[in-house]
C-alpha cells in the first residue's frame, strides 16, 4: 500500500472503504495534528448502513 505524502495547508478528504470500494459522504469528521491542532483530513461519518455493508 502506498503512503500518500500530505502537503502543508492542504486537507486530505479520505473514502470509507465498503466491500472494496469508496464510499463518500456528505457528513464528515474532522483529523487534527496533535501538536498543533490543525485540521489536516476528513473521513466520511459512517451512516448505520454502512455499518451493516461493511
Amino acid at each position: 500500500m502506498s503512503q500518500a505524502t500530505l502537503k502543508p495547508g492542504t486537507i486530505h478528504r479520505e473514502a470509507l472503504r465498503i466491500a472494496g470500494e469508496k464510499v463518500h459522504r456528505d457528513r464528515t469528521i474532522e483529523v487534527a495534528y496533535p501538536y498543533t491542532g490543525e485540521v489536516i483530513a476528513t473521513v466520511p461519518k459512517a451512516t448505520l448502513d454502512d455499518v451493516r455493508n461493511a
